[in-house]
């Protein structure tokens, strides 16, 4: 036996609580949710690895865990499989199967000498806002695959439900008046890092060439649009996310008819 390491291999089937929750009038209490109008479930789906890591006072195992939505219209549920599994696997049990022999493999590998945490990956995709035309996908991710510390991601996806797609940011904006947003944001995101409109965005930030840039991570919540920044893409991990909330009575002079449309059908 390898030295801080514990083998404990169950020989049946290591399974776990896979719940359904019927969902058709609240996607969550989140402060972004809305009177939802697609019915759907919740899905909940857990598994552990079968090797055990620990000593006399505590034992752990690796985990995969996911909670996602199940959509009654299997047309919008095909559709946005792969804003729920963004690793690009094919459902809930090929995503847990890839993490877990990850650990696996990592364990039984002669090079391993001890491990002194398990590895986890837990996502929750919910739903945060859902209207008549498009509804609004929030997919959040925690893993950690040992190190100083894990990894989050939080993914936005604005979804049109009438013609199954994915929107870009630019498809709600009107012609030429993407500047002006990227303005509007970066005014925002310079008040909230306590930021003169001159100073330099280089030294502390990882926009190219210090020019702030917008995120194609955004949503359409029920009062205001977010641009969303995860750990890395414009800051260092330790200074965390960076999240732009941009009210849609501040925007409403810049959208499109698509834009306008989407607003007006959230206020209604």
């Amino acid at each position: 036996m390898r030295s801080g390491i514990l083998f404990i291999f169950f020989f049946v089937t290591i399974s776990c609580a896979n719940e359904r929750t019927k969902t058709t009038s609240s996607a969550s209490s989140s402060e972004y949710a809305l009177q939802d109008t697609v019915d759907y479930s919740y899905h909940t789906k857990r598994e552990i690895s079968p090797y055990f890591v620990g000593d006399s006072t505590h034992i752990d195992t690796a985990y995969y865990q996911i909670t996602y939505p199940i959509f009654a219209n299997k047309e919008i549920d095909n559709a946005l499989q792969e804003a729920i599994f963004i690793d690009r696997e094919n459902n809930a049990d090929e995503a847990a199967i890839s993490f877990l022999n990850g650990y696996n493999e990592f364990v039984e590998e002669s090079s391993t000498i001890a491990i002194h945490s398990a590895w986890y990956k837990k996502a929750q995709s919910q739903i945060i806002l859902n209207t008549p035309l498009f509804l609004t996908l929030q997919t959040s991710i925690q893993e950690y695959t040992g190190g100083a510390h894990g990894n989050h991601v939080t993914i936005f996806t604005v979804f049109d439900t009438d013609r199954l797609k994915k929107l870009k940011l630019e498809e709600i904006i009107a012609t030429g008046k993407l500047t002006e947003l990227t303005k509007k944001a970066e005014t925002k995101f310079r008040k909230q890092e306590s930021l003169s409109d001159t100073s330099s965005l280089t030294k502390d930030f990882f926009f190219e060439d210090g020019i702030f840039a917008l995120n194609d991570n955004f949503g359409l919540t029920k009062d205001r649009l977010i641009i969303y920044y995860n750990e890395y893409e414009i800051k260092p991990y330790s200074e965390g996310v960076t999240v732009i909330e941009l009210p849609y009575e501040d925007i409403s002079d810049i959208l499109n008819a698509r834009g306008k449309r989407y607003v007006n059908n959230i206020q209604q």
